[in-house]
């Protein structure tokens, strides 16, 4: 079906004022944010845990680590790029520190639940890697699929007949990354110096909040603490990666801590609060517990016989490596503080982050090698269809879908 520009175009007229309401000019309030966090810093980690509610039934967006104290500010310097004025120093940089460590990534990618039959199936592509970083080229690499069937893409409705879950491959898709990076962190665990593995994504799964509590504790909950237990157990740090955050954990610390001046406020950005406190490529915010939701209250397991909770456990922090406007959320597993890892860890991600120009190198790779396109869908129904006219088994294209194909040749 073609584009109306037109129409298109009058339709963005008609609803302006509606459109406006979401652009206004909040640096007032973003600025109202700021000054509160530098009171915070002047304050010490028990006192404002003790403000806020540091326990488990407390969920103030976020809590200070032991860096609070630390640190003079809100955030961590990398004073090594401050003479830097070329990315060719950042690539010097990213090859000292990357020199004989593994970083390992993995990425995955859906079809499905298919339309065009009237039997739906589906398929999960999950990718993985590991650079090895020397000079025997060291890097290995692996692709798993699975089919899904329709009992995985299927559900029971109150009158008794099934229906297709279009989410359903989504979630398969995030368990099966879930498992490749668990699988990940087994097969390297005795790698020396200690590989760094990266995800694409957070890891406290808040975002699962929406979807019906069976699927979001199988598919989303355990598999990641399956993940964070794997990595606590082996020694294995575990990144959770995203680009451009517009996470709110801090505004909601700096809410919970000053409800007079920001009690009625809208929430921000964190990474709009911490600009003006970046000043360098390579600086991040200090560390914090992640108390959003309920979701990271969820995260609990057991894993070789041991038992782990992980609800005052997941931190995060702030990364600034030029790639787009915002800054990068980096996750990773309270037990990297507490083992006095952070800094290896946050120099390897800031290495691959350099390498890919603004996001991960490592990253890059597992996606290109799990991408699945419209050509991948194409010939994914091309050998479904070879398969059941092979065997004989009654797996037409949809009336619907037919007529549009043709109409579209």
């Amino acid at each position: 079906m073609p584009l109306y520009p037109e129409r298109v175009a009058e339709q963005l007229e008609a609803n302006k004022t509606e459109i406006q309401r979401f652009t206004h000019d909040d640096t007032h309030v973003v600025e109202v944010y700021r000054d509160r966090l530098r009171d915070a810093v002047t304050e010490s980690q028990s006192a404002v845990r003790d403000a806020v509610g540091d326990d488990q039934d407390s969920y103030p967006g976020a809590i200070p680590t032991r860096e609070w104290d630390a640190m003079p500010g809100p955030v961590v310097g990398f004073d090594r790029s401050v003479p830097w004025d070329n990315h060719e120093a950042v690539n010097e940089f990213a090859a000292d520190v990357l020199a004989g460590v593994s970083t390992v990534a993995a990425d995955g990618s859906e079809i499905g639940p298919t339309r065009e039959f009237t039997v739906p199936l589906g398929l999960v592509q999950t990718a993985w890697c590991r650079n090895g970083h020397s000079r025997s080229r060291d890097y290995e690499e692996d692709v798993s699929t699975r089919l899904l069937l329709p009992a995985d893409l299927t559900e029971d409705r109150d009158d008794g007949r099934r229906y297709v879950d279009g989410q359903a491959p989504a979630h398969e898709r995030y368990r099966e990354e879930a498992r490749t990076i668990i699988d990940c962190i087994e097969r390297f665990a005795d790698v020396t110096p200690p590989p760094v593995v990266l995800y694409d994504g957070p890891l406290v799964p808040s975002f699962a909040n929406t979807f019906t509590p069976d699927v979001r504790d199988e598919y989303y909950r355990e598999p990641m603490s399956m993940v964070l237990a794997a990595s606590q157990h082996h020694g294995v740090p575990v990144v959770g990666y995203t680009a451009g955050s517009g996470s709110t954990n801090l505004a909601k610390l700096l809410r919970r801590r000053y409800p007079d001046a920001l009690g009625d406020q809208p929430f921000v950005a964190d990474s709009r609060i911490l600009d003006p406190f970046i000043d360098h490529w390579g600086d991040r915010s200090q560390l914090f517990i992640n108390r959003q939701d309920g979701a990271v209250d969820a995260l609990t397991t057991q894993y070789r016989g041991e038992t782990y909770e992980f609800w005052d456990d997941a931190l995060f922090a702030y990364l600034n490596v030029p790639g787009g406007d915002a800054l990068d959320r980096i996750e990773l597993p309270g037990w990297v503080l507490r083992d006095d890892r952070v800094e290896y860890v946050f120099d390897v991600v800031r290495a691959e982050a350099g390498v890919g120009r603004g996001y991960p190198e490592i990253l890059q790779q597992a996606d290109a090698n799990a991408v699945l396109d419209t050509g991948a869908k194409n010939r994914f129904l091309a050998l479904v269809q070879e398969f059941a006219d092979e065997h004989d088994l009654a797996i037409e294209w949809d009336a619907k879908s037919l007529s549009k194909e043709r109409r579209r040749r």
